[in-house]
């Protein structure tokens, strides 16, 4: 009678909970092509290839995105051609920042170092105008290294003023160089 009763109790649980996990996020992990960079979006990202200016000229990269009505999560990594000159991780960083705020038209709010598996960079709080009435929240992480010369932009947007706890669950995800997972 009492395994009756856990069974009985164990199934009410189970459809009672059954809503509760239907609306979470499937966690998909996300590999570079090039094996420099992993992380797990939210729901299956989208992979494009894109071109960006930097000092050195345009430089061509993959992107992984995944987007709904409430956020965007972001993740890109850059390989830069440069043969015979010094590669200025600062620089990089620097430029990192300033391109991914200039495309949204958003301005930094706060900024502080970071170090992931290794590597130096930033995090970097930002914000930007939205459709309406709303703000775009976002939190990127920025990383690079000189050897060899690579970026890292790995960005969390919310389109609301609420808290986001997918947002870092995505940034601590994130691995790159000799810690990237794979699937």
């Amino acid at each position: 009678m009492r395994a009756i009763s856990r069974l009985c109790t164990g199934l009410l649980l189970l459809v009672v909970a059954t809503p509760a996990f239907a609306d979470a996020p499937h966690w998909v992990l996300y590999t570079h092509p090039e094996k420099t960079m992993s992380v797990r979006f939210p729901g299956p990202p989208t992979e494009s290839d894109q071109e960006a200016p930097s000092p050195i000229g345009n430089v061509h990269f993959k992107m992984a995105m995944y987007a709904d009505e409430a956020h965007a999560f972001v993740a890109a990594a850059v390989n830069y051609p440069v043969k015979d000159m010094t590669f200025n991780v600062k620089k990089a960083l620097d430029g990192a920042r300033d391109q991914m705020v200039a495309n949204i038209k958003g301005k930094v709010t706060s900024e502080k170092p970071v170090t992931l598996d290794g590597l130096q960079g930033r995090e970097v709080r930002f914000e930007a105008s939205g459709t309406g009435s709303q703000a775009i929240h976002g939190i990127a992480r920025l990383f690079a290294t000189a050897t060899p010369p690579q970026a890292f932009i790995i960005s969390a947007m919310r389109m609301n003023d609420k808290p986001d706890p997918d947002a870092k669950k995505f940034l601590d995800s994130i691995h790159l160089g000799k810690k990237v997972e794979t699937k």
